[in-house]
């Protein structure tokens, strides 16, 4: 492994808006049920935003989890493993009538971007 590769941070954004109202189940439903495997994949959770700074019962939240791994192995492991994992799909299908759309991202510092690209 390449030494500048520890020092990659490639962030996960999962950019969920949940139903009118059901902001806090689906986050209850993802810490408990999607998270811990994630965590198994290599991701480490760093933020966990909502938009607007309230639950709203009669309107849409926006939840931002964001993720992070280490370098291009570790987003290719975790990758892998994700799409391979029958759990990853099921818990998302499960939470289906809870989000009214999710989006997820793959980010990095551009400096990295370079040395990213070296795989």
């Amino acid at each position: 492994m390449a030494e500048t590769e520890h020092n990659e941070t490639i962030y996960i954004l999962d950019e969920v808006t949940a139903k009118p109202g059901q902001a806090q189940d689906f986050l209850a439903a993802y810490m408990e049920r999607y998270a811990p495997a994630a965590r198994e994949r290599g991701m480490t959770l760093v933020h966990r935003w909502v938009t607007p700074p309230m639950w709203l019962r009669e309107q849409s939240n926006t939840l931002h989890i964001i993720w992070t791994v280490q370098g291009a192995r570790a987003w290719w492991t975790m990758s892998h493993q994700g799409r391979r994992n029958p759990a990853v799909k099921e818990f998302w299908n499960s939470v289906e009538p809870l989000v009214e759309k999710r989006h997820r991202s793959f980010l990095s510092d551009v400096a990295d971007v370079e040395s990213l690209c070296n795989v």
